[in-house]
């Protein structure tokens, strides 16, 4: 019995002794860090491409509307046949027709058009702001996903060490059974420890393929693409210089920015609703042909002056020029002065919405140090956890080398070094993801 107990210490010291040195170090010749795959992401995810464009048309739109300054230069036309016995001819004049250049010069809008630029520019530095934010939180997504593919494959190869441990255990199980010196309950319950170990390999399995298929379709990569994920980056605590650091980055978060681009349409709409009764003052030129009498080639008119009169007489009397000037000046109604306090109200939740967001994004930059410096306590004391359970498997081999205890008190302690190293590699996802995120704030 002693020398079937000293082979399996023999076996078992080496399954334990090389998971923790090889957990995490398989690397393909595709490797990408989290800091690459946060880079793809930030260029090839559709969200993000999305926002780029919308981005892209706000620029068109608003140097579109900065040239509302400039005069509207128009062609404008129309005719109108009415012979003769059809209506009264003092209202048709036997039809009508016009072919003109018009152009159209606001002198005055009452800064209705400063008010439409302005729109348009805060229209623009919203869609920056929010392909920032699009792109910041694709990034963050890509990374969480990576990190915890870097922790599925830290547990799939320790659960593949675990496996192994217990077929080889198995191999030396039978062997012991038949030479009747092990009871076939011990074998069973090696077969039952097996099965649960695959088990949990396989949901680990099936996790990580989840996590490439979600990652690839981030990265903008073709779905039968393999690449394997390496941290690029060593576990730390945060120091004082990383608390100033995203502390002073709250005022730079996108949120902010957005909140006061509110609050300034807020603004722009009361001033909107003040400037109600401004007058307006609209300059119009127009030059080309206009007449009447459409049912004749000559009008009867122009004959009665020239016998000889041809259409290209009628066209130069027909031609000609004119200029208008329009002034409107609204009377207040009667809704003005309620609309006014409507938009202040709305000015003042928006001010009260644009301060909320500070305080927002404080507690959420406190909250990413606390997160951090949490994670990375939890990881060390994983960290010595793992160490723990490693020794004490050892010192359970030993013994049970011995026959000092039984084969269920063996099993009982590689599920626990199993259970450490998974627990480490949970802590480590979430020190590293902390890390990342306090790292990455703008």
């Amino acid at each position: 019995m002693r020398w079937i107990g000293g082979l399996l210490f023999v076996l078992c010291l080496g399954a334990a002794v090389r998971a923790p040195e090889a957990m995490g170090a398989s690397v393909t010749a595709d490797t990408l860090s989290v800091e690459a795959v946060v880079e793809l992401a930030r260029h090839r995810a559709p969200a993000v491409l999305a926002a780029e464009l919308d981005r892209q048309a706000a620029a068109l739109e608003s140097s579109a509307v900065a040239r509302n300054r400039r005069p509207d230069l128009a062609l404008a036309g129309r005719a109108l046949v009415a012979p003769k016995g059809f209506y009264d001819p003092a209202i048709t004049n036997l039809g009508e027709y016009e072919a003109k250049v018009v152009l159209d010069w606001a002198l005055a809008d009452g800064g209705l058009r400063a008010r439409a630029r302005a729109r348009s520019a805060l229209d623009l530095a919203q869609a920056k702001l929010e392909a920032a934010m699009q792109g910041r939180d694709v990034g963050l997504q890509g990374a969480d996903l990576a990190i915890t593919l870097l922790r599925l494959r830290e547990v799939e190869f320790a659960q593949i060490e675990a496996v192994d441990w217990i077929d080889r255990l198995a191999l030396l199980m039978r062997g012991a059974v038949r030479a009747g010196v092990r009871s076939t309950t011990d074998s069973v319950r090696v077969a039952l420890e097996r099965n649960s170990a695959a088990a949990a390999l396989e949901k680990t399995e099936f996790d990580e393929r989840t996590g490439e298929i979600d990652l690839m379709a981030l990265m903008g990569l073709e779905p039968d693409s393999t690449f394997e994920i390496r941290s690029g980056f060593p576990d730390r605590p945060p120091n004082t210089e990383d608390s100033i650091r995203i502390m002073a980055s709250v005022s730079r978060q996108p949120e902010i920015g957005i909140a006061r681009i509110a609050e300034e349409r807020a603004r722009l709409d009361i001033l909107e609703a003040k400037r109600t009764t401004a007058p307006t003052v609209d300059l119009s030129l127009d030059a080309g042909l206009a007449g009447t009498d459409l049912t004749h080639t000559v009008p009867p008119d122009l004959l009665a002056e020239d016998p000889n009169a041809t259409l290209a007489d009628r066209l130069r009397r027909d031609l000609g020029a004119s200029a208008t000037i329009n002034v409107r000046a609204p009377i207040r109604g009667s809704a003005a002065r309620l609309s006014t306090q409507s938009k202040a109200i709305a000015l003042r939740a928006a001010g009260l919405k644009s301060g909320g967001q500070r305080v927002t994004q404080q507690r959420i930059a406190l909250e990413i140090l606390t997160r951090w410096r949490s994670a990375y306590t939890r990881l060390v004391v994983a960290r010595d956890a793992t160490i723990g359970a490693e020794r004490n498997l050892l010192r359970v081999k030993s013994l049970y080398s011995g026959g000092a205890i039984l084969l269920l008190d063996l099993l009982d302690a590689r599920r626990l070094y199993q259970d450490a190293v998974e627990r480490h590699a949970d802590a480590l996802q979430e020190s590293r993801s902390a890390q990342f995120r306090a790292e990455d704030r703008p």
